[in-house]
């Protein structure tokens, strides 16, 4: 079932994007003026998806799961996806996170995904202490960063989020604004050959909305389902909608 479930999860996280290959067209359509754009994009869909709660794990803690971003159409300018026949774009990835002491939490990050190889992580700090009192305010901050490689461009980005969450034992509502930093390096351009090198640097607004569901919490005969949980975002990045979704196992 979780395997179905997981498989439903990414299918629906990167919903909307054409067969062709999402970043396969940078070499062909990249120019001077679409790097910047593209850049944004791509910030945008790898700073989405770290976080669906404002409490921390605490000590001993985890989570572990599948996470998708994905916008809804290319930016203004980003002749690299447009000019491809790309709408929809996004990226699945699984992330790990681990509980520390005085209210840390640690997670790493990874995906592979039609050519483009992306690694990361961050920190994350609980503001109050975590409790599981029905709708109690939870408030959290967060740092992260990833590396990324495709054969036609490489870069890395930042990120940071400060998280805001209420609810009960099968509901959670999420909400948060956060900023992304990109640096993208140019390898290859066919449209603009001396472009191989160039670097651009982009810093944008992100905010996100959403709700995660844990529909088996008053389950009590079994040890995984009562701390399974589903979650759906709505993200507003740079001016451009898009989404999120996970999909997890949190002790």
């Amino acid at each position: 079932m979780i395997r179905i479930a997981a498989a439903v999860l990414l299918a629906g996280a990167l919903v909307g994007p054409a067969r062709a290959d999402q970043y396969g067209g940078f070499q062909q359509f990249a120019d001077r003026g679409s790097l910047k754009p593209f850049a944004r994009d791509l910030g945008s869909v790898l700073g989405s998806g770290s976080f669906h709660s404002g409490r921390p794990l605490g000590f001993s803690g985890f989570d572990v799961g599948f996470r998708g971003g994905m916008r809804f159409y290319p930016g203004k300018g980003d002749a690299i996806l447009r000019n491809n026949g790309i709408k929809g774009f996004g990226l699945p990835w699984v992330q790990a996170e681990v509980g520390l002491p005085m209210r840390f939490d640690v997670f790493i990050r990874g995906a592979s995904f039609e050519g483009l190889t992306v690694s990361g992580g961050g920190l994350r700090w609980g503001v109050f202490k975590g409790g599981d009192k029905p709708w109690a305010f939870q408030l959290l901050v967060s740092g992260l960063g990833h590396a990324f490689v495709h054969q036609h461009f490489s870069g890395v980005h930042a990120g940071a989020n400060l998280v805001g969450s209420t609810g009960n034992q099968y509901v959670i509502f999420y909400t948060g604004p956060g900023f992304d930093w990109t640096r993208l390096v140019a390898r290859a351009s066919t449209l603009e050959p001396a472009l191989a090198g160039e670097t651009v640097r982009t810093f944008e607004y992100r905010y996100t909305a959403g709700l995660k569901l844990k529909p088996f919490a008053a389950v009590t005969k079994n040890k995984v389902l009562p701390y399974l949980y589903l979650s759906v975002g709505y993200v507003l990045a740079h001016g451009d909608s898009g989404a999120e979704s996970a999909l997890g196992i949190r002790f």
